[in-house]
């Protein structure tokens, strides 16, 4: 049997483990898989679509040729599929000027879907774009802001706040234009949410410190929180003012110190990391 019939074996009986380790045996086979797109039900496609994700992800070259199909799939009838054909999208073609511009006017359309979740995975994948080529994310940064202003879903605000934050580590000029609405979607969004305006506010502080400096205390606050995520984002936050600004973020250090003991290993490095940029040699 061929490889390119034992791929089609393996999806047609729902083997996502083995497919994925075939491709990964055999990652010419990634193009391959624009037929079986085609083929089985919502189930199978939002799998094969994680599938391609990951591989992808290591073969970034071999999935190019997937571009055109993942989009397509963007405009399928069943949320699941265009929420995960919106994160295959930012994972394999960010960096890809020509898929960019190929999938923005998808992304954009799916900023406006029915369900905040879908919403919300379209910013994302508009924010990876926007880290690499601002220029292409110009119309959609728009509506970004009327989300974070207007939207009533906490995790779709936070997707939206982590999105303007990529776009604004290379455009930072958005970032001292939008603060205050970032400040007014921390104060409505639950802690378990927040992460993505956290990061916000760490891009915010690392080019313009006097416009977060009385929100430091704040800041710290939430390296207290209840939730390992929204530490980790209060972490990098902090971390990202310390590179630039550590007099700004001093009172953090023994707070710091506490999450370096978490038993998360990449918590633990992040923290140790931004606690180094406070105490040199610590």
């Amino acid at each position: 049997m061929t490889a390119k019939n034992e791929l089609k074996r393996l999806y047609a009986e729902r083997r996502f483990g083995a497919v994925e380790g075939l491709l990964r045996e055999d990652h010419a086979l990634l193009p391959e898989t624009k037929a079986l797109f085609g083929e089985g039900d919502a189930d199978s496609v939002t799998a094969l679509l994680q599938v391609v994700g990951r591989v992808g992800f290591d073969y970034p070259d071999e999935a190019l040729p997937l571009a055109d199909t993942i989009i397509g799939l963007m405009g399928n009838t069943d949320p699941f599929v265009r929420m995960d054909a919106a994160q295959a999208f930012a994972t394999l073609f960010a960096q890809d000027r020509a898929s960019a511009v190929r999938g923005m006017p998808a992304l954009h359309g799916l900023l406006d879907d029915a369900n905040p979740l879908v919403r919300g995975d379209a910013a994302q994948a508009i924010g990876n774009i926007g880290f690499y080529y601002p220029d292409l994310v110009e119309r959609e940064a728009g509506r970004l802001l009327v989300i974070l202003d207007e939207g009533d879903d906490d995790d779709e605000r936070e997707a939206v706040a982590h999105s303007l934050g990529k776009i604004g580590a290379t455009n930072p000029e958005l970032l001292k234009e939008i603060f205050p609405r970032l400040v007014r979607a921390l104060e409505k969004t639950r802690e378990a949410s927040c992460g993505g305006i956290l990061l916000a506010f760490g891009t915010a502080g690392l080019h313009y410190p006097d416009l977060v400096r009385k929100y430091i205390p704040k800041l710290i606050d939430y390296l207290q929180a209840e939730n390992e995520d929204t530490v980790r984002y209060a972490v990098l936050a902090i971390g990202n003012i310390a590179s630039s600004h550590p007099e700004l973020v001093a009172e953090a250090a023994p707070h710091l110190e506490r999450v370096g003991e978490f038993s998360d290993p990449d918590l633990r490095v992040n923290a140790r990391m931004a606690l180094s940029m406070l105490k040199p040699g610590s």
